[in-house]
């Protein structure tokens, strides 16, 4: 049987924490000004659970997050997966922890047959299909009125930029990504990885030996020249515990309203302690 992914630590509850806290304003704001129905979209979402200890303890990932919190005011779920193993695992977690019934089955598409997982009460769609596609599929095909909430949170470079300009073109959407700092850096000073930074940042015009902290201030300034969004927010994301890999979540939007509130949550002062509690450790405070 397929496990639960593994290998969450505190950068993993951080970025939950700010998931969620957003989705608390979010769906406040928008349940009151915006009535042509709200959609969720996760992009990247896993096998429901992550394991973030050698203990084997699990957390709530992104997706029975917003199910289990905000079903009332999200219309529609749709949750892409790209392994099959853990699409199953997903459609099996959430039906086990909300008493669901999923219809599994196979839809043919024009480069290959996917699965999807279907509910109707609450509306989710689980596809097993690279997200990029299905999203460029979903905004182009989809009426453009419901506003989408859109947690972008790949593992490695998966995410394309292009995905973000469908995005942002489409607009009525607030976007979080979950973007791979290091992994970037990395990858720019290897010959065969360029393609996949290739694809992260969107053209050639990044430096092949720059910092994380170069590379996702181009990442911002390049999302920044599109005129339908406010100045793009970044929050870096390394663990008092554990300095090597950093992630930053890029939060991008039309309303100033919404913006202020996720600035307030990225610069929290209790970000780090929060994150902590949520993986049931004690003492992490005294590190920040």
């Amino acid at each position: 049987m397929t496990e639960h992914f593994s290998g969450g630590d505190e950068k993993t509850a951080a970025k939950l924490v700010s998931h969620e806290e957003y989705l608390d304003v979010y769906t406040t704001i928008l349940d009151i000004h915006w009535d042509t129905g709200l959609w969720y979209i996760d992009t990247h979402a896993g096998t429901g659970k992550t394991i973030v200890n050698d203990n084997g303890l699990t957390i709530d990932g992104s997706a029975i997050q917003a199910i289990e919190n905000y079903s009332d005011y999200f219309e529609r779920f749709y949750l892409y997966e790209l392994s099959e193993d853990h699409f199953h695992k997903l459609h099996e977690t959430l039906a086990d922890r909300f008493r669901l019934e999923f219809d599994v089955y196979e839809t043919p598409s024009e480069d290959h047959d996917f699965l999807v997982a279907a509910c109707d009460n609450p509306y989710i769609r689980i596809m097993q299909m690279d997200s990029n596609e299905g999203v460029n599929f979903l905004a182009e095909h989809s009426r453009s009125n419901p506003h989408w909430f859109a947690f972008i949170d790949p593992k490695g470079l998966t995410a394309k930029r292009s995905t973000l300009d469908t995005l942002l073109e489409r607009g009525n959407v607030d976007i979080l990504l979950n973007y791979q700092s290091t992994g970037v850096m990395r990858s720019a000073a290897a010959e065969h990885s360029r393609d996949a930074v290739r694809r992260t940042m969107g053209d050639d015009e990044w430096p092949r030996a720059g910092s994380a902290e170069e590379y996702v201030q181009l990442f911002k300034e390049k999302l920044d020249e599109n005129r339908a969004i406010r100045p793009v927010l970044t929050k870096d994301l390394v663990s008092p515990h554990d300095e090597r890999c950093r992630f930053d979540l890029v939060f991008a939007c039309k309303n100033d309203g919404a913006r202020n509130a996720m600035e307030d949550i990225m610069n929290q002062d209790t970000l780090w302690e929060k994150a902590s509690n949520r993986m049931g450790q004690s003492g992490l405070g005294d590190f920040v």
